[in-house]
Order: structure tokens, then C-alpha cells, then sequence
């Protein structure tokens, strides 16, 4: 009998333990759709606040969206018909500054929803833009374009614009530029140059990563003196800041295995938590506390979600919550995503039931060794809790071994 309840036990375990597995730690949910066109959109820019979306994208389009409920749109009037490529909020929430081709820089006002002209294209020498950030006081905002071309600017008094020039640039494009919340430095990423470090004097210094095609970077929390990079060959760049003396900065490289995908774009999730966007529709969660990454929306249930929508290419996401939050296309699809709390609770209950197993069964199995050692116990038992012929063949063995 209890060699047979020990088996049972041991069985449950066997299929038990194939419940708890590797599946997205998010589902997808409601779907948005801006536009029944495609609107090609570049890319998207949170507010300090976290409650307005700045959309950007090709032929001048741009809007302004709820980071809590999107279908709540306002269109932008672009004084440019110009695709932009990047947007960038001053940390004081009432402006933000887009860049795109040709030297494009617009200045978008939150008081009166207006989008018009920052500066002279001839500022930049008519340079493609890819990236733009404000410092951490927003004083200056970093400008990076093709080429390696990199400006500080501000606004002038008399409605134009303060352009100077980095020194030290390399030669390939700026990808992305992002400024630390707390301490005065930003990073920079190159498609070929590596990763840059530009200090409060405004002094770039490369500290190293040149030989991978870096293509965007994000500072995301103020508790740690730590950026995230990737690149598209699947690799991950850790820079360490060193708060007083740039050049003392630190880039570790690490390469993800085993996954299928270009990483196109990191975004900020929540706290120290940032989501690496993969082509195609799927992403991954980087924790840079623990400098570990974990998958968090694998392809196939997007695929079982909706598989027009798995076809489209992610740009940008944002957060409503630690794991909760917004995805968006660039067609113009907005997905809401949230953690997958039934599967969550099965895993619980399931851990309650293998760790509750698991001792039980240890303690069953000792009891079987010491019931089969123990002849005497064995035939106290039988005499306690067996039927009339078991008694019988026990007194029987009994008399035979006296």
C-alpha cells in the first residue's frame, strides 16, 4: 500500500513538472487602430508626465496621443512635409524638439498644440537628423545626424536658434542619443563608431563598442549610473558612467543567444526595466540592476493573437504600469499588453503543489524502507489494518519463523 501511494506521488511530480514553462510574460489586448492608412510612424516620445504621447513620421505627419486611453488623438499642423525622425521632451514638459531630413527642427508647445520651425536647415548644412535629447538640466539638447554630425543647441531670445558643433565626432550616423535623469551625461550610439559619452562641458569621449552596429540607447533609471545599448547584430552594451570623469566611463558587451530577430530599439518599461523591440514582433525585457534579459512577448503568441498585426513592425511601446502598458506600429496599431496573470497563478499554485509534494514524498519513500526492513512492524500493521485472510497468512508466517 504505501509502496503504491509512493509511486502515484512520484508520477505527479513527472507530470507536474512540464506546466511550469518559457511563455510570454505579457498577453496582447485591446487593439487601436490611428489611421486606416498606413502612416509609417518613426518612432513615439513620452512626456515627463507619462499622460501624452508625441507620435512622429514620415510626410510631416505628427500627433498627439493619451498614454492611457490612445484613441484619444490630436493632429499636429507641420509647418515641414518632412519625415521626421526623432523627438525628444524638455525634462520641464512644456516643449519638445522633433528632428528629421535635411536638417529639419520643429519645436512642438504644449499650450497651444503648435508645431512650427526651431531653426534654419542651413544650421545643420541641410544633414539628415536622426536623434535629439535634452540634458539633464535642459539647458542644451543634443543633435546627432548622418556622418557623424553632432550639435549642442538652445533657443535664442529672438525666436532662432544656438548651434555649435561637437568636437571629436566620428564618421558613422548618430543613431540615438539619451541623457541620464540625475547625473549631467548623455550617451551616444553610432552605427559604426561605437558608444560615446558627452560630459556637462560638452566634451565627446568614445569609449569603445566600434566594432558593433549600435543603432539605439537608453538611460532608464536615475538609481543606477548605468545606460543601455543594442545592436542590431543581437548584442547588448552595458556603459557604466562614471559621475565626475566621463573618460573613466566603462562599456561591457554581452551577445544574446538563441534568438531569432534584429533588435531594432530599446525602450524604457518601468523603474530600471527597459523592453529591446525585435524584428520580427516580439520582445525581450532587460533589467539593468541585474544587467539579465528575459523574454517577454515571444512571436508565436503574437501570432496566435492576431497574425496581420504579428506582421507589422514594432517601434515603440510604453509603460501603464510594471507590466503593463502600450505597444504601437509603425502602420499606425496600437496594442495594449498586460501580464499574463492566470498563467502567473497557475504557476504559483503549482509551485505550492510540487513543493508540497516533494517532502511528503521523501517522507512516504523513508517510511517504505523502514516498513520493509521491519518484519516485526510489518506484522503489527497487517494485525491492525488488514482484512481476516491477511491477519491469517501473517500469523501463519509468524509461527513458521518460531
Amino acid at each position: 500500500m504505501l509502496r503504491a501511494v509512493v509511486v502515484g506521488l512520484m508520477t505527479s511530480l513527472v507530470f507536474l513538472s512540464p506546466i511550469v514553462n518559457a511563455e510570454s510574460a505579457v498577453e496582447l489586448d485591446s487593439v487601436i487602430h490611428l489611421s486606416e492608412n498606413d502612416l509609417s510612424i518613426k518612432g513615439v516620445a513620452e512626456n515627463p508626465e507619462e499622460d501624452k504621447i508625441l507620435i512622429y513620421a514620415e510626410g510631416g505627419y505628427a500627433s498627439i496621443i493619451s498614454s492611457k486611453n490612445p484613441d484619444s488623438q490630436v493632429l499636429l499642423a507641420a509647418s515641414d512635409n518632412q519625415t521626421m525622425r526623432d523627438a525628444d521632451w524638455h525634462p520641464g514638459g512644456g516643449t519638445a524638439l522633433l528632428v528629421g531630413d535635411e536638417g529639419m527642427i520643429l519645436r512642438f508647445a504644449v499650450d497651444d498644440f503648435s508645431l512650427t520651425q526651431a531653426g534654419e536647415k542651413m544650421n545643420f548644412g541641410q544633414t539628415n537628423l536622426n536623434s535629439v535629447a535634452w540634458n539633464t538640466a535642459g539647458s542644451w539638447a543634443y543633435v546627432g545626424g548622418d556622418d557623424g554630425w553632432l550639435w549642442r543647441v538652445r533657443a535664442q531670445g529672438d525666436g532662432g536658434l544656438d548651434t555649435h558643433l561637437i568636437e571629436g565626432r566620428g564618421e558613422g550616423d548618430i543613431t540615438d542619443i539619451d541623457c541620464h535623469d540625475d547625473v549631467m551625461l548623455c550617451v551616444i550610439s553610432s552605427v559604426t563608431d561605437g558608444i560615446g559619452i558627452i560630459d556637462r562641458n560638452h566634451v565627446l569621449t568614445w569609449i569603445g563598442g566600434n566594432f558593433y552596429p549600435w543603432n539605439s540607447v537608453i538611460c532608464p533609471s536615475n538609481y543606477y549610473l548605468s545606460c543601455v545599448s543594442v545592436s542590431s547584430s543581437q548584442e547588448i552594451g552595458i556603459i557604466q558612467l562614471h559621475s565626475t570623469n566621463a573618460i573613466e566611463s566603462e562599456l561591457s558587451v554581452s551577445t544574446i543567444q538563441g534568438i531569432e530577430g534584429q533588435f531594432t530599439h530599446i525602450s524604457h518599461q518601468n523603474d530600471a526595466r527597459s523592453l529591446i523591440v525585435v524584428a520580427p514582433f516580439s520582445l525581450l525585457e532587460h533589467d539593468v540592476s541585474k544587467n539579465a534579459t528575459y523574454p517577454w512577448l515571444e512571436n508565436e503568441d503574437a501570432q496566435k493573437f492576431d497574425v496581420e498585426i504579428s506582421g507589422e513592425r514594432i517601434i515603440g511601446t510604453w509603460n501603464n504600469g510594471e507590466d503593463s502598458g502600450w505597444i504601437i506600429t509603425s502602420r499606425g496599431t496600437v496594442i495594449e499588453f498586460h501580464s499574463t496573470e492566470e498563467g502567473s497563478e497557475i504557476g504559483v499554485i503549482v509551485g505550492g503543489i510540487v513543493g508540497f509534494l516533494i517532502p511528503l514524498t521523501i517522507g512516504m519513500l523513508i517510511l517504505t524502507l523502514v516498513y520493509t526492513a521491519s518484519p516485526r512492524l510489518q506484522y503489527s500493521m497487517t494485525m491492525k489494518f488488514g482484512n481476516k485472510q491477511e491477519k491469517r497468512d501473517a500469523k501463519r508466517k509468524g509461527r513458521g519463523k518460531r
